[in-house]
């Protein structure tokens, strides 16, 4: 996603404009205006795209220092392994997950990568990648009704993949025989397009957002509970298919272009809305957990619409979880990808939640047959390939069927 020298000369001199005005005080988090037009505009998703509907109050903002260069002090080298470290509640460096049981025979990668340090950390520099750069016939729109932020795509990435099944003649092969073939999908995905924080960080399932790829964003495990992008191979741009052959991440896009200097730029939204962000904080420094909530995010100036807000965000970090460790508003949706269960070696937690489609409508009926018989309020469990969803009978949001619904909040549709 190149970003052209006329789009760069306006976000600096909106950053110029904003500081010659009046500060305004800083009393909280600038509430945003809520769009009053309900007619969609469509905007072709080729890089990061200006957002009518974000916060029009301009603050000054002189702790963003836009012209930093990236620095980082992260040792990418010994990065902790996220095996297991699944929470029941919201908690720093784990993932929140609705998921709290999982299929330990449920397939992901063979054999441990000799880039498994085998004391509890991996070395990034030194992990496979799958061979092959296919282009693919890309497709992907935001548009803008009402309150809502409609996506559209066939989640075929705007960047080449690798060959997938895995190659036997592949040195990723040793390690990762995932089976599954990239395919094309129908995504249709609504997200409030102002999004709200909740008292309580909701869990996520098998799937955290979509970057601006058009690409689906999976959680920080594989379907055994594993951390994912430690133990299973990924192509050069950090992607691969599950067994329904949706092509996904589960850490951000080496393929999607960053700013060189400062705040990190905008690189796609989690499923409740909120904005998903690069490495870089305010100082263009490499973000860690430490520099993060429970969820994988926070809360100060940025640069949003073109214009300085203080606003929540997430994220991305080459610390497990990643992206995304909870919601911190509530989830329009937890799972696109349809199906469960592995395709032979490979499979992913993502799936057993339901159709590929997004934004209200009745729950799964997986989550309808497992209150069948039982009163509201009662404990129930949802069994899908990937593992046991714990939860309790309760009506969704737009339905009138009694539905299991995981800690958290409904499952996505």
């Amino acid at each position: 996603m190149k970003k052209s020298k006329s789009i760069k000369l306006i976000v600096i001199c909106s950053v110029l404009l904003s500081a010659c005005q009046d500060p305004v005080p800083q009393s909280g988090v600038a509430s945003p205006p809520v769009p009053t037009s309900t007619s969609p505009t469509l905007l072709e998703v080729t890089q990061p795209v200006p957002d009518a509907t974000q916060p029009s109050a301009t603050q000054t903002a002189p702790a963003v220092q836009i012209n930093v260069e990236h620095h980082s002090d992260v040792d990418i080298t010994h990065l902790e392994l996220g095996d297991g470290k699944v929470s029941s509640g919201p908690q720093m460096g784990y993932v929140y997950s609705c998921i709290t049981a999982f299929d330990s025979t449920g397939g992901g990668a063979g054999s441990p990568g000799n880039w498994l340090n085998g004391d509890g950390t991996w070395d990034l520099t030194r992990k496979q990648v799958v061979d092959g750069s296919i282009i693919w016939p890309h497709s992907f729109t935001i548009s803008l009704q009402g309150d809502q932020r409609i996506f559209q795509g066939n989640d075929l990435p705007d960047h080449p993949t690798g060959i997938f099944p895995i190659a036997s003649t592949d040195d990723a092969y040793s390690a990762d025989r995932n089976p599954n073939s990239i395919q094309s999908q129908n995504i249709t995905l609504s997200l409030p397009a102002l999004p709200t924080a909740v008292a309580r960080p909701n869990c996520v399932a098998g799937e955290v957002g979509i970057l601006l790829s058009g690409v689906v964003i999976f959680s920080a495990f594989d379907a055994e509970g594993r951390d994912a992008p430690a133990h299973e191979v990924q192509d050069g741009c950090n992607g691969h298919p599950q067994n329904t052959g949706f092509y996904h991440y589960h850490s951000l896009s080496n393929c999607i272009q960053d700013t060189a200097s400062g705040h990190s730029a905008l690189m796609g939204y989690a499923f409740d809305g909120y904005g998903i962000y690069g490495y870089y904080g305010e100082d263009g420094r490499e973000l860690t957990n430490a520099d993060l909530d429970e969820c994988h995010g926070h809360i100060h100036m940025i640069e949003w619409n073109g214009q300085m807000v203080e606003m929540y965000h997430y994220h991305a970090t080459h610390e497990f979880p990643y992206i995304v460790g909870c919601f911190h508003g509530t989830a329009a949706i937890r799972a696109l990808s349809a199906g469960g269960g592995q395709g032979g070696e490979q499979g992913q937690q993502g799936g057993g939640q339901g159709p590929a489609q997004g934004g209200g409508g009745q729950p799964p009926q997986q989550a309808i047959d497992a209150c069948n018989g039982l009163a509201q309020g009662a404990a129930c469990t949802i069994n899908t390939p990937n593992g046991t969803i714990n939860g309790t009978c309760n009506t969704p949001p737009n339905s009138s069927q009694l539905a299991c619904m995981p800690q958290g909040g409904p499952p996505g549709p």
